[in-house]
């Protein structure tokens, strides 16, 4: 009898981790999915940014982000999950949606910033520059020495390096977000089917 009920709780936990594991999986694969989605939302938001600085698209397309992973989350909760996610499984798919977004977005900001942009990108980041120390000029604070010091370094990166400080920043910033995002998708309730 003893040993009965000590198979059976092996079987138990046997199976608890195979769920897990397979909801681990199922997690990865939205993520992969999603992250992708995610990856071609910032490269056009990039490129309609650096080809069309005076107009506004790429900057809305950046700053919808968080908004697009949280959509993404409610549909993988309410569509793989049936409608119930807990804040850690929630958490894991923001982050590794995230992940998988800057390792994409990574590589083709590699490969623009090796045989396309012939210097575009930094003229776009000292244009920019130029604004921000109009902007603070007009304030009476002059902060030309301090800005073109932070701009003066990726100025020296090769393509990958550049591509690869922009990768983390993604993923640093993308974690940040992840923590309110999961904690968001986690308790908007699902909509009731009529």
């Amino acid at each position: 009898m003893l040993f009965h009920s000590f198979a059976v709780s092996l079987q138990s936990i046997r199976l608890l981790i195979m769920i897990d594991i397979i909801t681990v999986a199922q997690t990865k694969a939205f993520a992969r999915q999603d992250g992708a989605f995610l990856a071609l939302l910032w490269i056009v938001a990039f490129f309609c940014t650096l080809f069309i600085p005076e107009g506004s698209f790429g900057r809305l397309l950046t700053l919808s982000t968080p908004f697009f992973v949280m959509w993404r989350l409610i549909s993988f909760r309410d569509y793989a999950l049936e409608g119930v996610i807990s804040y850690r499984k929630a958490l894991y798919y923001s982050v590794f949606t995230f992940l998988y977004a800057s390792f994409i977005f990574a590589v083709i900001q590699f490969i623009y910033f090796r045989f396309f942009d012939n210097g575009q990108f930094m003229s776009f980041l000292n244009s920019v520059a130029m604004n921000v120390i109009q902007t603070y000029k007009e304030q009476g604070v002059d902060m030309r020495n301090s800005i073109y010091a932070n701009i003066s370094p990726l100025q020296q990166l090769s393509p990958l390096n550049l591509a690869f400080v922009l990768m983390i920043q993604n993923i640093i910033l993308g974690f940040i977000m992840s923590v309110g995002i999961a904690f968001i998708g986690r308790i908007i309730k699902r909509k009731q089917k009529i």
